[in-house]
């Protein structure tokens, strides 16, 4: 059966083209394994959903263990292989010029979802605010993995923050507790459309996080009368 993702497209904000458009999918939200579980119980799972969690709870860990182990692992949903970065100075490890991530790419299932869906673009998307990347200015990594209590670039569309509604400004919501922590003014070192530099929290706890920009800014001198908002497309990490 067919998957459908929605899509806008709006102008790349990136290159001087007028007639450079880059698609932006419609996101419903982010989704946690008690989210996913919930989605299968109302499938008709027989399975009682706490078990379930607890082995995708325990099965998550073995293969994070196995992978830093110096094993590649295939879940079916992704392949991952260990990767050791930066260069080597006297034949030993500097944890300050090296660094062990995981090289991620799609799995067998993951590929298959993919082929099975169908993209519609519903149009042209307006004033979009969007966070195209995020880099930690300490490490030069963009894979979403921040450094706490230093400075963190973004970069998109329409995210200078501006209005006086409580809600704008930028969040860091914990995936695991949903405790959010919204940062200081003083935190937001530049803040412009299209580029914002941030001082990430060092009262941050190691985790995941959903990063998420909210504000009135409307491209002009006017406000928004109603905040918009935008969250980063992957978790971020904060080790």
């Amino acid at each position: 059966m067919a998957k459908k993702l929605n899509a806008w497209i709006r102008k790349n904000p990136l290159t001087p083209d007028p007639n450079d458009f880059v698609a932006v999918p419609v996101t419903n939200g982010s989704v946690s394994i008690s989210s996913i579980v919930d989605e299968l119980e109302n499938e008709g799972m027989e399975l009682k959903r706490e078990t379930v969690i607890d082995v995708v709870n325990r099965f998550n860990r073995k293969a994070a263990e196995l992978l830093v182990s110096g094993h590649n692992v295939n879940t079916g949903l992704i392949y991952m292989r260990p990767v050791i970065k930066g260069a080597f100075y006297g034949k030993t490890w500097n944890p300050e010029t090296n660094s062990l991530v995981a090289s991620i790419t799609p799995g067998a299932d993951l590929r298959a979802a993919i082929a099975e869906t169908v993209v519609e673009i519903l149009g042209e998307q307006s004033s979009p605010i969007e966070m195209l990347s995020l880099t930690d200015t300490v490490t030069g990594k963009t894979d979403g993995t921040l450094t706490k209590g230093r400075n963190a670039e973004i970069k998109g569309s329409y995210l200078k923050i501006v209005g006086e509604d409580p809600s704008c400004g930028i969040t860091f919501t914990n995936t695991a507790t949903s405790e959010v922590t919204k940062l200081d003014l003083a935190d937001i070192v530049i803040n412009e459309p299209s580029r914002l530099l941030i001082f990430v929290p060092a009262s941050l706890a190691a985790g995941e996080y959903e990063l998420t920009v909210t504000t009135q800014f409307s491209g002009g001198n006017a406000v928004l009368k109603q905040p918009r908002s935008t969250t980063f497309g992957v978790p971020i990490v904060i080790a």
